[in-house]
């Protein structure tokens, strides 16, 4: 399936480092023009106010003296008049007018320029500002408001006077701002190469593991997510190598498993037809011997084949495990008997231990386990069987007489078509497949089962099954 080309990954990388950039420094700008229009505004508006009650106090005093508001209208219009003549006649010096009242009242030529007042009807008579429109001060003679004193909006004062700073701090800000970006741009595009190079590489080495190379192998740097991504994809590679050694080794099994019964069979049967062999019942016999060995084998794969697909079924339900090893070891006892070998059998609870299993499974378990001991095992020798309950588990110990087998070879006993090259693998030994089968129906109960040395010198296998 062919996939169409986009954007890679250090493409996205290296768009999201430089949107996340350009977000920010929008943000701070909206932040900056925030700060500045919340923070320096309200200050300059409570300092407002503190200053108004001063003046109002001074205005009432002035009121008293001249008892209505002309004096103050009149300086006001004179010093009106001087601005505009100073502007027209930029070439001369204009003395300033007296203003003796309005430089009582406001000093300050910053507060001059903002000065207001309303009469007792917040009518205006100096400014040309609406009363709702200014921040103002009533001013009171003997607890009667005879007007109001104010000042325009500091908001106005701002946008006059200082929106070209401001505007022109934001286009300072915007240059740094975009200087600071093309260098992130430049230290970013090589991050963001540095950090879809691990990518990259399992994306080589996947296609190489697509293509049935699976000894392929990444190189693992680091701790993090990627490192950890890394490691998994080799454990995948190995896996896969493992199971393809294994498919292999299984077929090739398999094909020796069953060439030597039928090239028995071949040469009896080639034997007969050339009337070198006899057609007698014992000739028979030893066809049909072969035959059954055939279906054994065939039914062992079988069994193994259903169970890795999911399809062997298993009939559960509650049953006494100490009654299923009881009646294995009585069916089992005369053939141990005949070999020369002891079964015994260590149960030392009175109350039976209940699980929820096969029956028929797990006799046939326990039968291929003690088959096995009673082909290896060496007489006079000795097979003891014990069952306990511990932690909510029901353990099962197998523990034979010599010969035991290595370390090597305990770790493999269970995989399919495994023998053990020493003095365990007898001619009359099995087709390597009762241990796997052993494995695969403890697995089906969600029990698990390992090998050990036994204390006797033989070969010990544990099996614990959960109790529900």
């Amino acid at each position: 399936m062919t996939m169409t080309k986009g954007l890679k990954i250090r493409h996205k990388l290296f768009a999201v480092f430089v949107l996340s950039n350009v977000l920010l420094i929008v943000s701070m700008w909206q932040v900056f023009q925030w700060s500045f229009d919340k923070g320096f505004v309200s200050y300059a508006t409570e300092r407002d106010r503190d200053f108004l009650e001063q003046m109002a106090n001074r205005t009432a005093n002035l009121y008293i003296y001249y008892d209505d508001w002309y004096f103050l209208v009149q300086e006001s219009r004179m010093e009106s008049e001087w601005q505009q003549a100073k502007l027209e006649n930029l070439r001369d010096l204009v003395p300033p007018p007296s203003t003796p009242n309005l430089d009582l009242i406001y000093p300050s030529q910053y507060y001059r320029q903002r000065f207001l007042l309303f009469d007792s009807q917040k009518t205006p008579i100096i400014g040309e500002v609406k009363f709702a429109d200014a921040e103002t001060h009533a001013v009171k003679v003997n607890k009667k408001v005879v007007g109001y004193v104010g000042l325009r909006s500091i908001r106005e004062l701002v946008q006059d006077q200082t929106v070209r700073f401001v505007r022109q701090q934001g286009e300072a800000f915007l240059l740094i701002s975009a200087f600071m970006l093309i260098i992130a741009a430049l230290l970013t595009w090589p991050l963001a190469q540095w950090l879809s190079r691990p990518i990259t590489s399992m994306q080589r080495a996947t296609k190489k593991l697509a293509a049935g190379k699976f000894e392929t192998r990444i190189a693992v740097n680091g701790s993090d997510e990627l490192a950890s991504l890394s490691c998994d994809f080799n454990n995948l590679a190995c896996t896969l190598e493992h199971t393809r050694e294994a498919r292999k080794r299984w077929v090739a099994d398999t094909a020796h498993e069953l060439r030597t019964p039928v090239a028995i069979l071949r040469g009896e049967i080639e034997a007969m037809q050339d009337g070198i062999i006899k057609v007698t019942p014992d000739s028979l016999a030893s066809l049909q011997q072969e035959t059954l060995h055939i279906a054994r084998l065939i039914d062992d794969l079988n069994q193994l084949s259903m169970h890795d697909v999911g399809s062997l079924s298993y009939n559960m339900e509650d049953i006494a495990i100490n009654d299923i090893i009881e009646q294995t070891v009585q069916s089992m006892t005369l053939p141990f008997n005949e070999a020369g070998l002891d079964l015994i059998f260590e149960y030392s609870q009175k109350k039976p231990i209940v699980m929820n299993g096969d029956a028929d499974r797990l006799h046939q378990l326990f039968s291929n386990l003690m088959n096995n001991s009673l082909k290896y095992t060496n007489a006079p020798g000795t097979l003891t069987v014990k069952l306990k309950k511990a932690n909510k588990k029901a353990i099962i110990l197998f523990e034979d007489s010599a010969p035991g087998v290595s370390d090597e070879d305990k770790e493999k006993i269970f995989e399919q078509f495994f023998r053990v090259e020493n003095s365990r693998n007898r001619a009359t030994g099995g087709r390597g497949l009762g241990l796997a089968i052993c494995s695969n129906i403890v697995d089906g109960h969600q029990g698990t089962i390992s090998a050990y040395h036994s204390p006797d010198g033989g070969l010990g296998i544990k099996i614990e099954f959960p109790l529900n």
